[in-house]
C-alpha cells in the first residue's frame, strides 16, 4: 500500500475517533516513508517529536497495524531543520519568578514510564499566535506542561513562524477562514459570454449543452445529471474555452454566491506538485472539494502526468457524489488520450461528450460580421467572402486575420477592399499567381473535361450527360470555395436551395461505391490546382 493512501486512511481514523487530536496530525505531521514493517512520519515542528513519541505512539502503531493488515511500527523522525539540544543558557531572574506560580501540569511527557495502550486524550501542545518573547529569552510556558529549562527543550525557529503556520481552532475569530469561497486562479474574460459566441451546425451540441449547465446555477431542479460531467472535445481554436469562460461569466452574473473554480490541467498539476512539496494537501483538497463548480481546460494533458491521475480520480469522485458539476476540454475524446486510466476514461465518458467541428463558410461570415460591427468598421462583403472562404479551419486564425486587416488600414490609413486585403493577408493566404478558383472557372472547368457546353449546363435539361457534369460542379463549388447553398442556387439557375444539398449528397454517395465517379472528381480537382 502507499504510503501517502495509508496516512489518509489514519487520519480518517483519528478524525472519527480521537478528534481533538485531528487538527494537529493534519496540518503539522507528514508521513516521509515506509518499509515492509516501519512507518516514519515527520512533525514540522520539533517538540511534537517528543509529545507523539510520548503520548500517541502505541496508539498510533495500533492504528497503522490495523489498516495495514500486519504489525507495524511508527518511528517518528525529527524535522530536516532541527538541530542538537542547544548549550544551557541561564534563565534570567525575572524568568524564574514568572515560571514559579506556573499552574501544575496536567500530564507530563512520558520518559522513563511505559505508556499506557489507550492514551487519555491529553490537550494539544498549543502553538501561540503571536511569540510575546524574544528570541533569546527561555521557551515559551505551555500551559499543560512543565516548565523545562533551555537545554531540555528545541524551540522552533520563530523566523519561520509564518511559513509553518496553519489555520487551526487557536487563531482569533478575525483570522478564521470561510470555508467556501470564489476561486478564481485563473482569469476569465468578460467578453466571453454565451451571446458573444456564434453557434452553427458545427458547434450547436456543445453550445445548448454548456448553456444548460449555466443555467442549473439559477434553477437547480431543471439540472440534468445526463450531463454532468460535461466533456467538450475538439481542435484547437474552435471555441472550447470561449464557452467554459462563458460558463464563468453566467454563474457571477446570475448566482455569485456559488462556488466556481477555471483552472488549466497545468495550473491544476502545478499546485498538486506544490502542495505535495510545502505539505498544504488538504488545503488543497478543500480548494477543490468543495466546490459548485469545476472547469478544466485541456485534460488530455492529464494522460501523461502520473502524480495527478490520483488526485483528479478522488476529485472527480468527491464532486460527481455531492451532485457537483464538471465540466472539461479536451482536444480529443478520452478513449484517445494517451496512457489515461482506464476508471479515469470511464468517468470522463460517463457523462455528455460533445463534439465541436471546424466552422463552415457560413459561420465565418458571421464571425467577421459580428467582430466588424462590434468595433464600428464597415467591412466589405467580397472581403468578407474572401477571408471566409479561405480561413475556415480554425476560429483563432479566422480573428486573427481581421485583426491583422483592421490594424494594417489603421496604420495606412487606407479603406479595406479586396485588393488591400489580398495584400494585408498574403502571408496567411498566399495569392496564387494562376486563374483565381472561382465558381465561373470550377463550371469552366468541368465543362472542358466533360466536353459539354456551358449553357447547357446552367439549363434546365436532364440527359444524363449534362447531369452528372453539373451535379459535380456543384459539389466542387461547395466543397472547393465553401459557398453556400443559396448562393450556390444562384449561380446555376436553380430555383431551390435543395437541388444543390441533394447534388452534393449524390456525388458524395457516388464516389463511395463508383470508382469512376472518384477518378473523375480526383482529375478535375488536380486541374484546378495546376490552373
Amino acid at each position: 500500500m502507499d504510503f501517502f493512501l495509508l496516512w489518509e486512511q489514519v487520519l480518517d481514523y483519528i478524525n472519527k475517533n480521537d478528534s481533538q487530536y485531528y487538527q494537529m496530525f493534519s496540518y503539522n505531521v507528514f508521513p516521509t516513508s515506509m518499509t515492509d514493517t516501519t512507518l516514519v512520519i515527520t512533525p514540522n515542528k520539533p517538540y511534537l517529536v517528543r509529545w507523539i513519541n510520548g503520548v500517541y505512539r502505541e496508539k498510533l502503531e495500533q492504528i497503522v497495524s490495523r489498516i495495514a493488515g500486519k504489525p507495524m511500527k511508527v518511528e517518528v523522525a525529527p524535522p530536516p531543520d532541527s538541530t542538537a539540544p542547544s548549550p544551557q543558557m541561564p534563565v534570567p531572574p525575572a524568568q524564574k519568578e514568572a515560571a514559579a506560580p506556573s499552574p501544575a501540569p496536567a500530564v507530563p511527557l512520558p520518559e522513563d514510564e511505559e505508556p499506557l495502550p489507550t492514551p487519555v486524550p491529553q490537550p494539544l501542545p498549543e502553538t501561540p499566535a503571536t511569540d510575546p518573547f524574544p528570541k533569546e529569552v527561555a521557551p515559551p510556558d505551555f500551559s499543560n506542561l512543565k516548565p523545562k529549562t533551555a537545554d531540555q527543550v528545541t524551540l522552533p525557529d520563530i523566523r519561520n513562524y509564518e511559513s509553518l503556520h496553519e489555520p487551526s481552532l487557536f487563531d482569533t475569530l478575525g483570522t478564521t477562514v470561510e470555508t467556501k469561497k470564489n476561486f478564481q486562479p485563473n482569469p476569465v474574460n468578460e467578453e466571453y459570454t454565451f451571446e458573444t459566441f456564434v453557434h452553427g451546425n458545427c458547434n450547436e451540441i456543445a453550445y445548448q449543452a454548456a448553456y444548460a449547465v449555466a443555467q442549473t446555477a439559477t434553477n437547480p431542479n431543471q439540472a440534468d445529471q445526463k450531463m454532468n460531467p460535461l466533456f467538450i472535445y475538439g481542435p484547437s481554436g474552435l471555441g472550447k474555452t470561449h464557452l467554459l469562460h462563458a460558463i464563468c461569466n453566467y454563474i457571477h452574473t446570475y448566482k455569485p454566491s456559488l462556488s466556481v473554480l477555471f483552472v488549466s490541467s497545468e495550473t491544476f498539476t502545478n499546485e498538486l506538485i506544490d502542495a505535495i512539496q510545502n505539505h498544504t494537501m488538504p488545503k488543497f483538497r478543500a480548494k477543490y472539494r468543495n466546490l459548485d463548480f469545476l472547469l478544466i481546460d485541456d485534460v488530455q494533458f492529464f494522460g501523461s502526468k502520473d502524480s495527478t491521475k490520483m488526485e483528479i480520480f478522488n476529485t472527480f469522485n468527491e464532486l460527481f457524489d455531492k451532485k457537483k458539476y464538471i465540466i472539461m476540454t479536451s482536444d480529443r475524446t478520452p478513449s484517445d488520450i494517451d496512457k489515461l486510466e482506464d476508471r479515469l476514461q470511464s468517468r470522463f465518458s460517463s457523462g455528455l461528450v460533445a463534439p465541436i467541428s471546424p466552422p463552415d463558410y457560413e459561420i465565418c461570415c458571421i464571425i467577421l460580421q459580428k467582430r466588424a460591427e462590434k468595433m464600428g468598421i464597415t467591412l466589405p462583403k467580397d472581403v468578407v467572402d474572401y477571408i471566409a472562404s479561405h480561413i475556415n479551419t480554425n476560429v483563432r486564425e479566422l480573428e486573427g486575420a481581421f485583426n491583422k486587416l483592421v490594424t494594417f488600414s489603421h496604420i495606412k490609413k487606407e479603406p479595406i477592399t479586396l485588393s488591400f486585403a489580398r495584400e494585408a493577408l498574403k502571408d496567411q493566404i498566399p495569392i496564387e499567381s494562376g486563374q483565381e478558383l472561382t465558381v465561373d472557372f470550377i463550371i469552366d472547368t468541368v465543362c472542358k473535361y466533360y466536353g459539354v457546353k456551358k449553357e447547357k449546363l446552367l439549363g434546365n435539361g436532364r440527359p444524363k450527360r449534362i447531369v452528372i457534369p453539373r451535379q459535380i460542379a456543384m459539389y466542387l463549388c461547395r466543397n472547393e470555395l465553401h459557398e453556400s447553398y443559396p448562393t450556390l442556387r444562384d449561380c446555376f439557375k436553380r430555383k431551390d436551395h435543395s437541388t444543390v444539398l441533394y447534388a452534393c449528397e449524390r456525388v458524395e454517395n457516388d464516389m463511395a461505391k463508383d470508382p469512376q465517379t472518384r477518378a473523375a472528381v480526383e482529375a478535375i480537382k488536380k486541374l484546378l490546382r495546376n490552373r
